[in-house]
């Protein structure tokens, strides 16, 4: 009839869903568009497609034009980057921007010391700290009065400004430990690292308040807290059927090391955390590719590295017990052999020691904890409760240390500050493929000019010390040079007894020439002439 006419007359307009359509991501895992432009190659394995589909059903949520611009965020490895950041990464700093003297310690409250210890080490961590005292978090925030991040923001500010030798009592933040931890209470003691993570999380909400709740977790993952502590772990599962690569991506914000089969040195510990493992018998893995049950290794590496990283010592068991194993931990630490070989990771992947938090007892729920932290000065100071104090290196090195807290070095002039970000190719050198040395710092040899060689009346090892190469000798030819010494010196005793060896001879130095030719062609005696010519040929080469 006529009301039928007026209906289907009526103009239908589409809006484009708030919510994942759950159906609908199945069919796009399923079916792939014949008429689709492929902007990526096909990636080894093949599992580039199912990483492109999820990310166009988050896309699709958050309303982005097309799939070709999915397909742009998707990387080689599968990871999915997010579509725009909350936070500008650049506006980090890399370490202090100007020298503060050390701040006043913090008053226990009663079993308070698992926070003080918790809150010392974040207010010396230069880029948070820097941010926090330009006052931006503050002048933004949407929060209110709930909002832990200013009030930490307000703690730190009173702490970096304060130069009087008394104390500062945490009540602001301590008095609000309900909304950072619903079972913590204040005069029981707690874990120092749980609190660390549930104060982090409360800053992540503070910055997340106002914001949509159903925007993309990859988005969410780029707040403030993400930009500093967080990063990825790829989890790779490999066939050793047809090699097919099945990648897992999940954010991290610190990383919990194995203690107990991770040995002495934190070093060992890491490579432990990404040894790889064998699935066969019974725990066998099912190909998505093969289709079938077959053998695989399995190994987790990091894929992003954070700006920030914290190192948690498992010392604890599940039964209460604690590991009071000391484990030693260095000053510079390289993470470029913990991450993935498919990263896309930017040097330097160096990174520097500045604050140690130590736990004293004999479990979690009792003990004392306090801290040591490295001053804008550059000088290590031991924060206990209200007591500060200047230590050594030394002091620091010989904690048994509970949480680490290392900052990347900055990258190199040209390079991006973002973490994680991917510049051009000619800046992109992988940390899992460069041939940097062992602290990650290329050593410039100084070659000396001529002026700087002495006369001939030296002997070899005294021309190289002055021309600043004593490096070229290696420890090889070290050990043969003493034991030579040595043994001229025994001869030339017994030769002066038996009246045998003239002035020139027993007075004659043994050169360092003579000892890289004693390792090819037994005892021989040069000319120093000839010593001096060959290191200027050396010279000459080394030289630009």
């Amino acid at each position: 009839g006529k009301a039928d006419k007026v209906f289907l007359r009526r103009r239908i307009e589409f809006r484009r869903a708030t919510q994942t359509d759950a159906k609908m991501d199945q069919l796009r895992k399923k079916y792939t568009p014949i008429n689709e432009t492929q902007t990526n190659g096909k990636r080894k394995g093949g599992t580039a497609s199912a990483s492109a589909s999820g990310a166009a059903t988050a896309a699709h949520a958050n309303g982005s034009a097309s799939i070709s611009d999915v397909n742009e965020l998707v990387e080689g490895s599968g990871f999915r980057r997010a579509a725009h950041s909350l936070f500008p990464g650049e506006r980090l700093s890399s370490g202090w921007r100007a020298v503060r003297p050390i701040g006043p310690g913090l008053s226990n409250l009663g079993n308070t010391c698992f926070l003080n210890s918790v809150l010392q080490c974040l207010t010396y961590t230069p880029p948070l700290a820097e941010y926090l005292l330009s006052r931006e978090h503050s002048s933004s925030c949407r929060a209110g009065d709930n909002c832990i991040l200013c009030r930490f923001e307000n703690h730190v500010a009173r702490a970096l400004s304060k130069r009087e030798n008394t104390s500062i009592a945490p009540k602001p933040i301590v008095g609000r430990l309900k909304m950072i931890a619903k079972h913590m209470r204040v005069g029981r003691q707690e874990d120092a690292h749980e609190f660390l993570r549930l104060l982090v999380e409360s800053f992540q909400r503070s910055l997340l308040h106002g914001i949509d709740p159903k925007i993309d977790q990859r988005i969410q993952e780029t707040t403030l807290m993400h930009h500093l502590f967080g990063g990825y772990l790829q989890s790779q599962v490999h066939c050793t059927h047809c090699g097919y690569d099945s990648n897992t991506f999940e954010p991290a914000l610190d990383i919990s090391l194995d203690i107990q089969a991770g040995g002495s040195h934190i070093t060992k510990a890491l490579r432990s955390f990404v040894r790889s493992e064998t699935l066969t018998r019974d725990n066998r893995y099912k190909c998505e590719k093969c289709a079938k049950l077959v053998e695989a290794t399995k190994q987790m590496t990091v894929y992003r590295l954070p700006r920030i990283l914290t190192l948690q010592l498992k010392r604890f068991s599940t039964f209460g017990g604690k590991i009071n194993r000391y484990v030693e931990f260095p000053l510079t630490l390289d993470m470029r052999s913990y991450a993935s070989k498919n990263s896309m990771e930017k040097e330097p992947c160096v990174y520097n020691l500045y604050a140690v938090l130590v736990h004293s007892g004999g479990t979690a729920r009792s003990g004392h904890y306090y801290c040591f932290v490295k001053s804008p000065a550059g000088v290590w100071y031991e924060l206990n409760d209200s007591m500060v104090h200047q230590v050594s290196e030394r002091t620091v090195l010989r904690q048994s240390a509970y949480l680490l807290f290392y900052e990347r070095s900055a990258p190199k002039a040209g390079g991006s500050s973002k973490p994680g970000d991917v510049g051009k190719k000619e800046d992109v050198r992988p940390c899992a493929q460069s041939n940097a040395q062992p602290n990650g710092l290329k050593a410039k040899q100084q070659v000396p000019s001529s002026k700087d060689i002495p006369s001939a009346s030296n002997d070899m090892e005294d021309l190289l010390q002055s021309a600043g190469a004593t490096s070229l000798l290696s420890k090889e030819a070290r050990r043969e040079r003493k034991k030579l010494k040595k043994k001229n010196k025994r001869e030339r005793k017994l030769a002066a007894e038996s009246g045998s060896l003239s002035t020139d001879a027993a007075n004659e130095p043994v050169s360092s020439a003579k000892i890289a030719k004693q390792r090819t062609s037994g005892p021989a005696r040069i000319g120093l002439d000839d010593v001096v010519r060959e290191f200027s040929q050396i010279m000459s080469k080394t030289s630009p």
